[in-house]
């Protein structure tokens, strides 16, 4: 058997393939699941993920939970999840999701939840007990667009019925509005963060698509007319940066100013995320981190 200090590890360092443009905090990643099941076309786990759009549990995940917390210091961050959603269908008869929860409510943790599931209400309980803060991914308020970007996640009026009723029991919420692609999902920019902000949200992180090969098929084959703009954009306007596609620098600052300016007036926070943009940014941390209950008694 090898020894424990050569073991995989389940809660990770969080390294986004260590992208120079990430502004997130030092931080842990979990994901209890494999893969997703929200069918999302413009995912890029899906590059590094195999077989991704097929969700399964991860074996012995909560002993492999139980041993890593071991090691872990009192008020670490750990964000759940970054590749895989930890709310899917699934997770309503499984619960793993909810078991790594109570584990993290035997130690003085902050807890960052990003999600697109409505299945997290059902663990409010937990939310409540924790040093917790969440953020809820909405792209689009009309359903037929969210129908083709995001064929198996709840409706976009159901995930906002989510952060109404989590910032309604004490549970503080931010909006990921991520991805914004243009000619698809930006044209109800305004409208989307003001819903949001009624609510409850108090935060919002944005970010511009961001394609790898296999998200851009999936999103060309589903907008065979958009795309043509788009391939101009992205391949012959845009560059690349590590594995990712990016549109011109001056579109994608018109587009987080856009989202920026709509935050100010609303009076929320503001960040951008792998933008190469922290200039922009009005709140402490560009994650939403900087919700997260800090402890009792505590003066930072």
């Amino acid at each position: 058997m090898k020894p424990e200090r050569l073991r995989t590890r389940i809660i990770k360092p969080f390294d986004p393939w260590g992208s120079p443009l990430c502004t997130c905090p030092p931080k842990l990643s979990l994901d209890p699941y494999t893969g997703c099941q929200h069918g999302c076309l413009y995912c890029y786990a899906s590059s590094y993920i195999r077989d991704f759009h097929r969700c399964r549990p991860k074996r012995g995940l909560v002993e492999l939970v139980r041993r890593d917390l071991r090691r872990i210091p009192d008020d670490a961050l750990i964000s759940v999840s970054n590749s895989s959603d930890p709310y899917p269908p699934m997770e309503g008869r499984l619960r793993l999701t909810r078991r790594c929860l109570e584990e993290f409510a035997e130690r003085d943790l902050r807890i960052l939840i990003v999600t697109k599931g409505d299945v997290i209400l059902r663990d409010l309980d937990l939310l409540q007990e924790l040093r917790a803060a969440v953020t809820v991914t909405i792209t689009t308020l009309d359903d037929q667009i969210a129908g083709r970007l995001e064929p198996e996640a709840p409706k976009p009026s159901r995930r906002l019925e989510v952060v109404e009723e989590l910032t309604a029991q004490g549970v503080p919420v931010g909006l990921r509005l991520d991805p914004i692609i243009p000619g698809i999902n930006d044209a109800s920019i305004e409208e989307l963060i003001k819903e949001a902000k009624v609510a409850g949200v108090v935060h919002v992180v944005s970010s511009t698509f961001k394609p790898r090969w296999d998200s851009w098929l999936r999103i060309s084959e589903a907008y065979p007319e958009e795309s043509e703009e788009l391939r101009r954009l992205y391949f012959e306007e845009g560059r690349r940066i590590g594995r990712s596609w990016y549109l011109p620098r001056e579109m994608r600052l018109r587009l987080m100013r856009r989202v920026r300016e709509t935050c100010e007036g609303l009076g929320l926070t503001f960040a951008t995320c792998r933008e190469g943009m922290p200039e922009l940014h009005t709140a402490p941390s560009c994650d939403g981190s900087h919700l997260i209950p800090m402890r009792k008694g505590s003066l930072k």
